[in-house]
């Protein structure tokens, strides 16, 4: 056969499709029900926006879907003291403008990122233990935490890694742009419709597997009923958080697959602890009250037992999430098995109401997001009702996320309604965070909305968290949890389950930690 010949045959298979030429890899378009409000991967550490920095900027240390660590930019880690830990870097990663990785730019990104201007809660919490870092090489580095931080590695593997030679002059704006979003990560950014959909192109010269889409679209679809319609219409190929009342006709449509796992996210109600307290909280005729009520701890473990934790996880979340006194499921490390789900009791949470001086009660204002979590609005409506019925009487006011996560960070709600996942697998990654007293400049209690204070749980905090053997660790986290369960100054209503909806012919691996990526999902084989 001439070389012609063999030309024109080869041109002939490829054309008419009998050939052995590689399928064209296709676009995946992936709906998101929380809003992701920044392309900056350190402006704000909430589950959206961490969906999409995903796909731009890797990180130091990865987690896989069941939330175990794995190797990212880092191949290795390893404790070289009691207080440093050696990082040895992937080789041959670069950036997606094509400059070169190096320890540098790790050194620069826990600089930059525990201070991002008009952040409304950041990822101090996660470099708390970081005290300086030395570039030993390009390929390595050594953190120094100054006391022991057994959990070093959990922390960082929620921080993405930016470039020095972009991120240095780069403002959060820059990268909302694009400008300044060039990640290692395995999609490029190529557009941002703010709110609605971020354009992704896959990053072939990422050091991971070779990616089965060659574009990816990230919509914003906040309204639960349309994102299941979008993805029954073949609009969209994956959406996440279906509404939990559609969940068995979802399993039972052809069209679709659903796929679910154990969650790690608690649904929890912030209680304000200044004084004086919010505006929002005032007597039966509406004038302020001479002392914040939420400050008696009577008052607290009220509120708690008024509210049929069994009836929400059933009803209103219709078995897709379990009754909780505390933020872990049971079996995981540092769950404490002393701590039950609080009984709900009327009649004696009327009864604390009286002792602690408030025997007809006094209002209040619960606020809540109405398209962050699964049935948000709701659940407040309905604990909104149970606190009605024992005197506290409660309205209920509804936000979208961006709005309320703003005001609820400058603490202007009495009572609010938030999740927290610990995608660490561990006490300490919400105790650190949500309860310890509020100390940005040692990265604790950064999202601590109710500005609770207790130096005595402090020190239970620090103390577990810096000390290296597990099984001392576990039971120093165990008695943080059971003192928080005792002063009550959150209260835990329910952890979720997680679940997404895949168009047919694709599959998706469920994460623990509710991160929607394309790097998870696959053509069906």
């Amino acid at each position: 056969m001439s070389a012609s010949l063999k030309t024109w045959l080869a041109a002939t298979l490829l054309t008419t499709g009998l050939g052995l030429a590689p399928a064209q890899a296709a676009p995946l378009r992936i709906a998101i029900g929380g809003a992701f409000t920044s392309i900056d991967p350190h402006f704000y550490n909430a589950t959206p926006n961490h969906s999409v920095a995903m796909h731009v900027f890797d990180r130091l240390v990865d987690r896989a879907p069941d939330v175990s660590l794995k190797p990212g930019l880092a191949l290795s880690w390893t404790p070289v003291s009691d207080t440093v830990w050696e990082f040895k870097l992937r080789p041959g990663v670069t950036w997606h403008d094509g400059k070169p990785f190096t320890a540098d730019d790790v050194a620069f990104t826990y600089q930059r990122a525990r201070n991002v201007p008009n952040s409304p809660g950041g990822f101090g919490g996660f470099l708390r233990a970081v005290k300086t870092v030395e570039v030993v090489d390009p390929l390595t580095l050594r953190i120094d935490t100054g006391e022991p931080a057994p959990n070093l590695p959990r922390e960082l593997a929620f921080v993405p890694i930016i470039s020095r030679h972009v991120g240095e002059s780069a403002t959060t704006e820059d990268y909302n742009s694009g400008k300044a979003a060039i990640g290692t990560g395995p999609y490029k950014f190529v557009s941002q419709t703010p709110g609605d959909r971020v354009e992704l192109v896959r990053n072939d010269a990422w050091w991971g597997p070779k990616q089965d889409w060659d574009k990816v679209t990230l919509r914003m679809i906040t309204n639960s009923g349309a994102r299941v319609a979008a993805v029954l219409a073949g609009d969209v190929d994956i959406i996440d958080t279906p509404p939990v009342g559609d969940l068995e006709k979802l399993k039972a449509d052809p069209r679709v697959t659903v796929a679910t796992t154990e969650g790690l996210r608690v649904i929890y109600l912030a209680l304000n602890s200044l004084e004086p307290g919010a505006a929002t909280i005032t007597d039966n005729d509406g004038k302020p009250l001479p002392k914040n009520p939420l400050l008696d701890l009577k008052v607290r473990q009220a509120l708690s037992i008024a509210i049929n934790r069994d009836g929400l996880a059933d009803r209103i979340m219709q078995k897709t999430a379990r009754p909780t006194g505390q933020w872990l499921p049971a079996g995981t490390y540092s769950f404490a098995k002393s701590v039950t789900v609080p009984a709900n009791d009327p009649n004696k949470a009327k009864a604390l109401l009286k002792e602690a001086g408030f025997p007809d009660g006094f209002k209040i204002t619960l606020f809540t997001p109405n398209d962050r979590y699964p049935n948000d609005a709701a659940t407040a409506q309905a604990v909104a009702q149970m606190w009605t019925r024992i005197g506290v009487k409660t309205a209920v006011e509804t936000l979208p996320w961006s709005a309320y996560a703003t005001r609820g960070g400058k603490q202007e709600f009495g009572a609010g309604l938030w999740g927290w996942g610990s995608p660490t697998g561990e006490a300490g990654y919400l105790l650190s965070n949500v309860l310890a007293s509020n100390n940005p400049s040692k990265g604790l209690g950064v999202f601590n909305y109710g500005r609770y204070a207790n130096p005595a749980l402090d020190t239970q905090i620090v103390q577990a968290l810096a000390t290296i053997d597990d099984g001392k660790r576990e039971q120093l986290l165990v008695g943080a949890v059971e003192t928080a369960a005792r002063e009550v100054p959150i209260i835990p209503l329910f952890i979720l389950d997680n679940a997404w909806v895949t168009r047919k012919g694709i599959v998706i691996d469920p994460r623990r930690d509710e991160r929607t990526l394309a790097v998870d999902a696959r053509s069906a084989r």
